[in-house]
């Protein structure tokens, strides 16, 4: 008797895990539209239309994730959510630095998950390591009381890009390329905040935060860990 083949993804299955062109439309209209008006949203309002983009992740991982992939997917974005919504009202930077330490935890939780050590993933994490000594060494001297707040949540991040590295995903390179431009953009707030104001601060921290935040959910439903993943 011949066994069985082993069942292959369909391609509907395939096509259930890819955004539509239109969620992707208006994904890219409301961050466009967040990022070019942001100036101009009266006080106390502009924060509704900055966390439109992560409400559309978390549509897309409540529609197209599965089992505790899709749980650890919908706690990182509404903790990010909360960060946006806290840092975006006058002296709540604390609360909502927090509220973004708690959501990369939350996405390195998930990434180790999915861990596998692979040796040839090692120059990945010498980059971060790289990255994040370079950004302690120029940003932590300048931030005065918040020192150790600084350190704690560099520390985070850093986690966080390396393990998104070694994710068992052979397209895992989607993911790792959104933890490490997460990073760029915190380091981007924290240039601006502690070293020194630079013109369109707010359109690079914006815009590497919502391509962060889309490769990193994209990449992590594309890889269809299924019911259990």
């Amino acid at each position: 008797m011949l066994e069985a083949e082993p069942m292959k993804p369909s391609r509907v299955t395939a096509t259930r895990l890819v955004p539509s062109l239109a969620w992707l439309l208006a994904f890219a209209l409301f961050a466009l539209l967040y990022i070019s008006l942001r100036d101009v949203f009266p006080h106390g309002v502009g924060w509704f239309f900055k966390v439109i983009p992560i409400a559309l992740l978390l549509q897309l991982v409540v529609a197209k994730g599965a089992g505790r992939t899709r749980n650890f997917l919908i706690a990182a974005l509404v903790l990010s959510g909360t960060g946006d919504i806290l840092l975006s009202l006058d002296g709540l930077f604390i609360p909502g630095l927090g509220a973004f330490l708690l959501a990369q935890l939350t996405y390195t939780a998930l990434f180790l998950t999915q861990f596998r050590w692979r040796v040839g993933r090692l120059p990945w994490a010498a980059v971060i390591l790289a990255y994040a000594l370079a950004c302690t060494l120029f940003i932590i001297p300048q931030t005065g009381d918040l020192q150790l707040v600084t350190l704690v949540y560099m520390i985070a991040i850093s986690l966080m890009a390396i393990s998104a590295g070694f994710r068992d995903d052979s397209q895992f390179l989607w993911v790792a390329l959104g933890a490490l431009i997460f990073m760029v953009s915190d380091t981007l707030i924290a240039i601006d905040k502690f070293v020194s104001p630079f013109a369109g601060s707010g359109v690079a921290i914006m815009a590497t935060y919502y391509i962060a935040q889309l490769l990193i959910c994209v990449g992590v439903i594309r890889h269809g860990r299924g019911p259990g993943g």
